[in-house]
């Protein structure tokens, strides 16, 4: 059934307001900007928007989940950090990480648990069964993703300002590249210049810094297949970000198996 049968153009235009409204309140409490943390001369904070990344609770424990890319400079001695939503505090990422590569571009980093369970902290877990088993959205199903670009992430006197970007979007064909393949991942409309700003603002960023943003299957259009109401719950993790193909207008995912496959893998028990 496609979508031309499901909707008029009018109901649709009329629809994906309220989605992009409803998707950026639902998933503003999973997300988290990544930067790299750094001090000056005089211990004043800094830092660079280096990611994106999502909560995630695997048993016990709660993690950061990004691409190897963005973690991989923890490994360096280079320090990431990142802010629970609700708080001003900065908080460096401690303690080992776990990584899969390209073509999957997966990992999680350690969150401290007694600052996780401090006062304030507005910010909550993608826990396993809200991962797709795998990628596989209705036709013409709207995905959607939040996430930090690295041109709305800077500090002033000490202080982060991180501004998120939620965008929802339909399913591409992937671009023709080796570094690519429709086995692992999906692609995503994505054209900064010609986006339209549901909510105002000045429409979409440039993609650097989006690398690791969790991509969601909102089961709009499934809901209306159904002919049950839509809310943002019934959504799922299909992937996560990590490349950006500068010469298409797409960003490109890992898809949800793979991911699953990476999260269950994991001893989730060990310090």
């Amino acid at each position: 059934m496609s979508d031309e049968l499901l909707f008029t153009e009018e109901e649709w235009n009329a629809a994906v307001p309220g989605v992009v409204k409803d998707m950026t309140a639902h998933l503003r409490p999973f997300r988290t900007a990544i930067y790299e943390h750094k001090r000056d001369a005089d211990g004043a904070e800094y830092g660079n928007g280096w990611g994106s990344g999502s909560y995630l609770r695997l048993g016990p424990r709660v993690f950061i989940l990004t691409n190897q890319h963005v973690a991989q400079v923890s490994a360096e001695g280079r320090t990431l950090a990142h802010q629970f939503d609700g708080q001003d505090d900065i908080r460096a990422l401690v303690g080992n990480h776990a990584v899969i590569p390209w073509p999957l571009d997966l990992a999680v980093l350690p969150v401290d648990m007694r600052a996780w369970a401090g006062t304030g902290n507005m910010s909550n877990t993608i826990n396993i069964d809200q991962i797709a088993l795998a990628h596989d959205p209705a036709p013409t199903e709207l995905l959607a993703f939040t996430g930090f670009a690295g041109q709305n992430v800077s500090f002033h006197f000490s202080t982060l300002l991180a501004q998120g970007t939620c965008y929802v979007a339909r399913e591409v064909e992937l671009p023709h590249d080796q570094r690519f393949s429709s086995r692992f991942h999906f692609g995503i409309d994505y054209r900064p210049d010609l986006a339209s700003a549901a909510q105002g603002g000045q429409g979409l960023p440039l993609p650097p810094g989006l690398s690791g943003s969790t991509v969601w299957d909102t089961g709009f259009v499934a809901a209306k297949m159904e002919g049950v109401p839509w809310t943002p719950d019934r959504a799922r993790v299909t992937g996560i970000v990590w490349g950006w193909p500068s010469s298409n207008a797409c960003l490109v995912a890992t898809r949800a198996e793979y991911l699953r496959s990476f999260l269950l893998s994991l001893d989730a028990t060990q310090p």
